[in-house]
């Protein structure tokens, strides 16, 4: 066996750039000798070494965690670096739990809304529902992307993914008996949890979507646009009028005058806006065809 190796013989020997070995020399990590016409020469405790990097390197090790390792080596250095890793390991398996969870709920929830029924009414009861609001007019379906896609980015610390929650959209009940059409005033996200709660369980820290709108379907409520623009949002707890549709949202102007006057034959008082939730949308499936989107309005028996 040769003493020492050239840096082309290493390079092909495990499959390491030749830049590589010349970073692990410059941090330390490998210490060649240098022969004639200055080239490098590796010598056996430089395999050795490599050896070394090339397994810590597979274990997810830094070239930098491994220089200073290489410089400090001995039995307790090992066993506080192999523990380091495998903490690392550990929270790696949690974080893929944690995605195969959310991947199963994502399916559970398409497996759901592939069967719900279309196109009957029914008073659903639900609970308080604490939203991440954003108020803007939007007309088209690229812009109502384009907020809800605004909304996640101001509140990134509290919603990492939109795949598995529900997204909505508020619509003046007076713009629809005034003949307006596909206008929203506002997107909402639902969060699993009010922020704030565990620390002030009793205390209100948003606003209730409740009628209260000027004749252009803006809240009343003496704020200009900007101090508007988003905030925490609370559904109230109540009855709401539910109706299911498929299909595109071109529709969608006729079915919420549909829910409307649904809730006229029953004789029930609509509160507040009409609320639009997409269960299944351009998140799921290109095809419009495949569209569920789900529509509600806060309701209470006439007086």
């Amino acid at each position: 066996m040769k003493e020492y190796y050239t840096i082309s013989e290493i390079s092909r020997l495990y499959g390491i750039g030749v830049d590589s070995l010349r970073y692990y020399e410059r941090i330390g990590a490998l210490s060649p000798r240098r022969g004639e016409n200055n080239y490098r020469l590796y010598s056996l405790k430089d395999i050795y070494r490599l050896n070394i990097i090339r397994d810590l390197l597979t274990l997810g090790f830094s070239v930098k965690q491994i220089g200073e390792y290489l410089g400090r080596q001995n039995v307790e250095s090992t066993l506080s670096m192999l523990e380091e890793e495998k903490e690392k390991i550990r929270q790696q398996r949690e974080r893929l739990k944690q995605m195969e969870r959310a991947i199963g709920e994502r399916m559970e929830h398409l497996e759901k809304f592939r069967t719900v029924e279309a196109g009957r009414f029914a008073c659903v009861s639900c609970p308080e529902r604490c939203c991440l609001q954003l108020n803007a007019e939007i007309r088209r379906d690229e812009e109502m992307d384009y907020a809800v896609k605004r909304l996640q980015k101001r509140h990134e610390d509290k919603i990492r993914s939109l795949g598995e929650r529900e997204i909505g959209a508020s619509v003046s009940v007076q713009d629809v008996e005034n003949g307006i059409d596909n206008l929203f005033h506002s997107v909402f996200i639902i969060l699993e949890e009010r922020p704030g709660k565990k620390e002030n369980p009793g205390k209100e820290t948003g606003r209730q979507l409740s009628g209260g709108k000027t004749s252009g379907g803006k809240p009343d409520d003496g704020r200009n646009d900007d101090e508007r623009s988003d905030g925490l949002l609370i559904l109230p707890a109540g009855e709401y009028l539910t109706v299911y549709y498929r299909g595109g949202y071109q529709q969608s102007p006729e079915r919420i005058r549909e829910l409307l006057a649904e809730a006229g034959r029953r004789r029930l008082a609509v509160e507040g806006d009409v609320l639009e939730w997409y269960p299944v949308d351009n998140r799921y499936t290109v095809d419009a065809g495949e569209f569920v989107t789900r529509l509600q309005v806060k309701v209470r028996p006439e007086r």
